[in-house]
């Protein structure tokens, strides 16, 4: 080939180009791109080795075999288990006495002499509730002892009740002293240990030697003719001869 030719042939390979440029190729390339995956993690609500047990318990019944604590060694025993709901005998019976027939022994209202006090007391702000509680005894409480029960009962226009108390019931009686002794508070106790309180109560002395008198000729007799001691203390006998711990009189 000459040299004639060969620069023929250069130069018309370059002369659709520029002299001094600088030219990049570019490689025609073709990427397929997959979807990008999520991953969640999501804690779990149950302890792993509760979730574990109880796959392990589904495969024990799915092969027959019975839980463990579940067998009848495991039962074997036990007391039936008794419903919750049933009360109980000793505090849902309650001795029901017949009062027919009874003799009054005293009933009045309380003190009069303790609405006076209070009335004259009623002045001063400090006083004033002692006063309302003075009237609404005075006009609306009212006392009542028989030979078989002593009552307390109230007859307010807010309230009606009346409480009966067997001579029976009675375990201890506390009097306490009021304007200058004419009148006294009193606080009967009872054998389940509940309290009533009679305010302003004329002869409360009397009245109280009257209700242990009548506590003692109604309370059960022994076969010497003697007073259970048990049922005097509001204490039930023991079976088997025991006896439990007894408390005295005030």
């Amino acid at each position: 080939m000459s040299a004639n030719s060969l620069g023929l042939g250069l130069s018309s390979a370059t002369s659709g180009y520029r002299a001094g440029a600088t030219y990049r190729l570019k490689a025609s390339t073709s990427f397929t791109t997959k979807p990008a995956r999520r991953f969640v993690v999501r804690a779990s609500a149950e302890d792993p080795d509760a979730e574990l047990e109880k796959r392990l318990e589904k495969l024990r019944l799915a092969k027959g075999a019975t839980p463990y604590g579940q067998g009848a060694k495991a039962t074997e025993g036990k007391p039936p288990s008794k419903p919750a709901d049933a009360p109980k005998k000793a505090a849902a019976e309650k001795k029901e006495y017949d009062f027919t027939g009874e003799t009054v022994y005293y009933q009045g209202p309380p003190h009069r002499g303790d609405l006076a006090v209070n009335l004259a007391l009623g002045a001063t702000l400090l006083w004033l509730p002692l006063t309302i509680a003075a009237v609404g005894r005075a006009a609306f409480v009212n006392y009542k002892f028989t030979d078989k029960r002593l009552s307390v009962s109230t007859n307010a226009p807010w309230k009606t009740e009346q409480t009966d108390v067997a001579y029976q019931e009675v375990k201890e009686v506390v009097t306490v002293g009021r304007g200058v002794g004419l009148w006294g508070d009193m606080v009967v106790t009872l054998r389940d240990n509940s309290k009533v309180e009679l305010r302003s109560l004329d002869k409360f002395v009397e009245l109280k030697d009257y209700i242990l008198a009548r506590r003692d000729a109604l309370a059960p007799k022994g076969d010497d003719g003697m007073l259970d001691a048990a049922t005097l203390m509001g204490e039930e006998a023991v079976a088997g001869g025991k006896k439990g711990s007894k408390k005295g009189f005030a």
